[in-house]
């Protein structure tokens, strides 16, 4: 079962929802009309990533998933970042 580590150095289990539920906000936040393409995209890269690893640090999720936004859908990567300074003070 594979675990993220959060910032404030607890684990918690992997949970793939967490991560599409927080692209397809972001998505919907930049009004794109792709949003399922865009969830389906993104998942793909980060559960890649997360594949072979058992401990998964929530930085790198959060970095992957921003430079693919930023390359790829960069509307939607400004919308994840307004969402993460104003909710998360990030």
């Amino acid at each position: 079962m594979k675990k993220v580590l959060k910032r404030k150095g607890y684990e918690e289990e992997f949970n793939p929802e967490k991560i599409k539920n927080s692209i397809e906000k972001a998505a919907r936040d930049a009004n794109v009309q792709n949003i399922f393409q865009i969830v389906e995209d993104v998942s793909r890269i980060v559960f890649e990533y997360c594949e072979d690893k058992e401990i998964i640090p929530t930085e790198d999720i959060r970095s992957i998933i921003l430079d693919y936004l930023k390359e790829k859908y960069p509307e939607v990567a400004e919308a994840w970042l307004k969402y993460d300074k104003e909710v998360k003070g990030l």
